[in-house]
């Protein structure tokens, strides 16, 4: 059993009360005290009632135990949600086990480690199944553990993902009394990056006890950020609980362990650790380990005075209690670069992964990737030499920057293998690269002005150009009419469709086309047309304008081709084209997860026969974006083409995408295009290294060709909680005009 440890510098009374003893109610005056005084609410009396001084002035020492638990991970091939539940009750049964145990051995408060059921490996894999299990799951521990820590009058931290109405997920850690109810709780606010797709708390809130003092709880990455105990200090905390799956510093072991005692001593505070499988320590306010767990299933148990520890000083000046000088001698007028959200820094590093890409990287590694690391590390164990060799290294190029990418490097580098296989395939790619933009295609050649559009000044005229496909100026006929003459209109309760004077700058029109979209009552509107000719090559010009208080959308302006061809759009979100049926290619303004300001930055999002997969098994649209991000501006016109060129034949690969802003352009895609790491959600187009693009090959059917295009605005709740944002403007306005499809670049309008 873990020795008990006592805090540095804190002697414990001999002859302590026996737990019993330390249960009497407190005297009536004393209580009435502290009810004055705003110490005690009247819902933590009754909660935190037995935890009485003993004598004026004098306390006993709490006893706190911080769990170890074994690894009891939900297996992610579980699919059906009641199955899912019953494991988590299994799990359960064998936690309260060790709240007993901590009961057992006088323990006052328990702390369990970061997901705290083991549903994280499952969540990955199962993300539109969230709102069937975590709530119910999340009851189940609240209630069981509760109940078990109740069982000993102990206070009890856990934490767990939870899943809000809107479907926001939290990473949430929760604080118990020692009557089993919750005090309160802490949305984890520092996420790494494959985790932003989930939503940030906003503060770091700490929690009076009588006996405890100021309670606080940060949840693993939460911990790098040295701001975030300090917010927790500068507020009262005199105890900080810490669930974690990880360490306190991006580093080696010793370096974390070293970093854990820093920020307990830079802010006086006792800090309890409990991770899963190893790592669980109590931390006294002078940095020293009080105790640490020493197995699965262990607990690290210290008695400590929550309110003392914390003498200390200089030369000149000696302190009973740290923080009276440390807090007073702060200049936080000096430390405005602290919330600065884009300090110099970061103009010097740029990004090297994008959130999405972050995102499905993770969601593999915590599914298949760990398992297929744990076969590449069976076949080193067997002596299959060259096998494993080849496969720590497809798991590096797959799972890049993960701790699957670095552990691989390690295995490899102890069997002597450089990186001279990498090496070459990054000089390949890039010779690559070279020679494909040696050769540049028709759509990259042109920009500007050097289009159909520059034969026919303020467009007129322009429809009747043999290379014009369809042309739209808004200027004639009624919203019916102009329904009439796409082929198809989506106008619920004639209220999302409607013209308005406001027209681009370079227009010789008097009006535009107007779709709001109106949260609970619409999800805006549409006009869809089959083009007159199927083609294998198309421009499309549209010029664009969203409201000054625009917010994200869900689907925008999309190209492609149906086989058969259709009078309507079709569906067929999250299932992946076969190649004779459908390809799309949708102009869209991406959030990014909320790091980009509504509506977003332009993307495209893709279905054809070679997309990738998605952790969850679906296949959603694959978004490709520019190396730089192109933000959509609000409250001005803005002029926007995209070319979409299909593959020449059912083998090759040779489409081709591109994008024009004002004229210039902003990205082309093609075979041989440096690009990120491609997953299921994406990838993003490299400026200098990378990997080659494989091409698109759109179809496998000749007879499958681009024959519509979607003039789109689809708006939903879903599109402002995926990019965190509360309150979304419920009314969504955007405008079109002069809107032109063709088999060559068409350019903006000319004057």
């Amino acid at each position: 059993m873990q020795s008990l440890q006592h805090s540095f510098r804190f002697r414990p009374r001999r002859n302590l009360p026996t737990r019993i003893e330390r249960k009497r109610i407190w005297p009536a005056t004393l209580m009435l005290a502290a009810f004055a005084c705003g110490v005690l609410s009247a819902a933590e009396s009754a909660d935190a009632g037995d935890a009485s001084r003993t004598t004026r002035g004098k306390r006993p020492p709490m006893r706190i135990g911080a769990a170890q638990p074994r690894s009891r991970l939900i297996d992610y091939r579980l699919e059906n949600p009641a199955e899912v539940l019953t494991h988590v009750d299994d799990s359960l049964g064998e936690l309260e086990k060790i709240v007993h145990k901590a009961g057992v051995l006088k323990c006052d408060a328990l702390a369990f480690p970061e997901d705290t059921l083991g549903l994280g490996n499952w969540e990955a894999a199962h993300k539109l199944a969230l709102r069937e299990v975590l709530p119910e799951a999340v009851k189940h521990m609240l209630d069981r553990l509760g109940r078990a820590a109740a069982s000993h009058q102990m206070y009890l931290v856990c934490c767990n993902d939870t899943i809000e109405p809107d479907g926001a997920v939290h990473n949430t850690a929760f604080f118990l009394g020692r009557g089993g109810k919750e005090v309160g709780h802490y949305y984890k606010v520092n996420m790494p990056i494959h985790e932003l797709d989930r939503k940030r708390g906003d503060g770091f809130p700490v929690f009076k006890t009588p006996d405890l003092g100021g309670v606080g709880m940060l949840i693993c990455y939460d911990m790098v950020f040295p701001e975030a105990p300090r917010c927790l200090a500068l507020g009262g905390a005199d105890v900080i609980f810490h669930p974690t799956l990880g360490g306190a510093a991006i580093g080696d072991e010793d370096i974390s362990r070293a970093a854990f005692r820093t920020r307990a001593v830079e802010n006086f505070v006792y800090l309890v650790v409990s991770q899963r499988g190893g790592g669980s320590m109590i931390i006294s306010p002078q940095g020293k380990i009080l105790a640490e767990a020493t197995g699965p299933d262990e607990i690290a148990i210290a008695d400590l005075d929550p309110f003392g520890g914390r003498d200390g000083g200089d030369a000149m000046n000696h302190q009973v209690d740290m923080r009276a000088r440390l807090f007073r001698e702060r200049s936080p007028t000096a430390f405005g670069i602290l919330t600065d959200p884009e300090p110099p820094v970061l103009a010097k590093v740029p990004e090297t992964i994008t959130v999405t890409e972050a995102v499905e990287i993770s969601a593999k590694a915590l599914t298949v990737g760990e398992e297929r690391f744990k076969q590449a590390d069976a076949l080193l164990r067997q002596g299959k030499t060259n096998e494993a060799v080849a496969a720590f290294e497809g798991l590096r190029s797959e799972f890049r920057q993960s701790w699957i990418d670095r552990v691989s490097q390690e295995r490899l580098a102890r069997l002597g293998v450089n990186d001279e296989p990498g090496r070459r395939r990054r000089e390949s790619a890039h010779a690559s690269v070279q020679e494909a933009q040696s050769r540049v295609t028709p759509a990259a050649a042109v920009q500007g002005n050097d289009g159909i559009a520059a034969k026919y000044p303020a467009d007129a005229g322009i429809d009747r150009d043999p290379r014009v496909l369809f042309a739209e100026n808004f200027e004639t006929g009624s919203i019916e009419q102009i329904g009439q003459r796409w082929g198809q209109i989506s106008n619920k309760d004639g209220k999302v469709v409607a013209f308005n004077s406001d027209v681009p700058p370079a227009s010789a029109g008097k009006r535009s086309l107007q779709i709001t979209a109106t949260l609970g009552e619409n999800t805006g509107g549409h006009l869809y047309t089959r083009l007159p000719r199927a083609v294998e090559k198309v421009f499309a010009r549209f010029y664009v304008k969203f409201a000054a208080d625009a917010a994200y959308v869900h689907h925008f302006v999309t190209l492609g081709g149906y086989r058969p061809p259709t009078a309507w759009p079709q569906g067929g979100a999250g299932e992946r084209p076969r190649g004779d049926d459908r390809f799309t290619v949708g102009i869209e303004p991406y959030g990014n997860y909320g790091r980009y300001a509504a509506p977003g930055a332009w993307n495209f999002y893709t279905y054809w026969p070679d997309m990738k997969g998605s952790a969850d098994g679906k296949f959603w649209g694959n978004s490709l974006t520019p190396a730089r991000p192109a933000l959509v501006p609000r409250d001005r016109w803005q002029c926007v083409e995209m070319m979409l060129q299909c593959n020449s034949a059912p083998e090759k690969s040779d489409g081709e995408l591109a994008l024009w802003l004002d004229g210039g352009l902003i990205m082309q895609i093609g075979s041989e295009t440096k690009r990120s790491r491609w997953t299921g959600m994406g990838f993003s187009l490299a400026e200098q290294s990378g990997e080659p693009f494989e091409g698109f090959r759109w179809r496998t059917n000749r007879e499958l060709k681009i024959n519509f295009f979607w003039l789109l605005h689809y708006v939903t709740e879903n599109a402002a909680r995926q990019n965190h944002a509360a309150g979304p403007n419920p009314i969504n306005r955007v405008w079109f005009d002069d809107i032109v499809v063709g088999t060559e670049y068409i350019g903006p309008i000319s004057n």
